[in-house]
């Protein structure tokens, strides 16, 4: 990325940032940014779909109903649409109500990670594009390190299911939901499951052996924004979880670092967009990774956001407008707006920090600049120093144009 002058409006930019820094505190939530939504052809899910989970290394889209049946779609280029790749019945092993998948190893395609409701387990489904059989199964409402996954109780339990390595976990300064230090998983996974359940909104951490049926350990749960969670997604190339809430098909998203420097046990939510959502029951959900901006029929600033809907028409869809950060994106001007060099620390200084494709009075908190691939790290310097900057540009412009006036007088 090459960093320009900054233009005349920068200095004033820099003055309003800083200002709207002191004087309001950080929105609480957004509108949904994701655009319209477009559905894709599916032949039996008519009812009960209910999980997804995109896989970067195939570009593909697995999708679950609750009656074992998966579904993996690909994109042709040529239509311009997601077409069905190949549909199975995965064995009865994994459970009765499949509510969530996740893959852990993405260029091992042939295996997937079922979860569930109404049983609790977690299943690992191996040679899908052969003969699909369960290797091993974890059934988490046992009593386990002082912690149990909460049963299914009138309709509600867990919901979504998602993988995150030890790299992307400790990258985000992540603690174990009772406060503790997080330096490695120990069950030979390579990272955590993390399982979100309807009741209270709870995201539940487990350990576990892949290797091993029922040998896992339960780390507890973190609260999150809302009493209910329906789907997760974990960007791989962002680090960022993307957390899907629909407490009485009341639809919101939230997006989290997976830290907990605010609130012992709560998770930080970087973003939630609650106003001018997607409608009706919408329970799974998938994301094009930031590296892969601009494909899939999406443009270069936007990607593909998919979720499915248990009852109702159509059944699942995608959304080609969600924005990318400054990061993933080939049209970096449209995030990166207000970079300034030279002025700010000496360096280039990705302003949308919340990733929420607006630069605006929120992207000073948190600081995730550190995401920002090719920029040049600047110093953090708090509102004050951020302020204290640009009244010291505002104030040596003022200078600089009090003696032209002079020279010209």
């Amino acid at each position: 990325m090459h960093c320009a002058p900054p233009p005349k409006w920068a200095l004033l930019a820099a003055f309003l940032l800083a200002t709207c820094q002191i004087a309001a505190p950080p929105a609480s939530a957004s509108p949904w940014p994701g655009g319209s939504e477009t559905a894709i052809l599916i032949t039996g899910g008519s009812s009960d779909l209910s999980g997804g989970t995109w896989n970067a290394e195939s570009q593909s889209l697995w999708v679950v109903r609750q009656n074992r049946q998966v579904w993996e779609y690909m994109y042709n280029p040529g239509s311009k649409s997601f077409e069905l790749f190949q549909t199975l019945v995965l064995p009865s092993g994994i459970g009765s109500d499949i509510e969530a998948c996740a893959q852990v190893d993405h260029p091992a395609a042939d295996e997937l990670y079922t979860l569930a409701e109404d049983d609790g387990r977690i299943a690992r489904v191996v040679d899908i594009d052969g003969t699909p059989t369960v290797q091993r199964v974890w059934n988490l409402l046992v009593m386990n390190n002082g912690y149990a996954l909460p049963p299914e109780t009138g309709g509600a339990g867990p919901e979504g299911l998602e993988f995150v390595s030890d790299a992307d976990l400790l990258a985000a300064g992540f603690r174990f939901p009772d406060g503790s230090t997080f330096s490695g998983s120990t069950r030979g996974m390579g990272g955590l499951m993390f399982v979100g359940h309807q009741i209270d909104g709870q995201l539940h951490v487990f350990d576990v052996n892949p290797d091993i049926s029922e040998d896992f350990v339960n780390h507890g749960s973190f609260h999150t924004s809302t009493t209910e969670i329906a789907g997760l997604h974990f960007d791989r190339t962002s680090g960022l979880m993307y957390i899907w809430h629909n407490p009485s098909n009341v639809n919101s998203l939230e997006i989290s670092t997976l830290s907990s420097d605010g609130s012992v046990g709560t998770i930080d939510t970087l973003e939630l967009y609650d106003s001018a959502m997607p409608t009706g029951n919408l329970e799974g959900i998938a994301v094009v990774g930031r590296a892969s901006c601009g494909e899939f029929g999406a443009a270069d600033s936007e990607r593909v956001f998919f979720l499915t809907r248990d009852g109702g028409s159509p059944n699942l869809l995608y959304f080609s407008m969600f924005p990318c950060d400054c990061t993933g994106a080939e049209n970096e001007a449209e995030f990166d707006a207000c970079t300034v060099r030279g002025d700010l620390g000496g360096g280039c200084v990705c302003l949308d920090k919340d990733l929420d494709g607006d630069v605006d009075c929120d992207d000073f908190e948190p600081p995730i600049s550190a995401n920002c691939e090719g920029l040049t790290p600047v110093p953090l310097l708090g509102v004050w120093g951020h302020a204290g900057i640009a009244l010291l540009i505002l104030l040596a412009a003022a200078v600089a144009r009090v003696r032209a006036s002079k020279h010209h007088g």
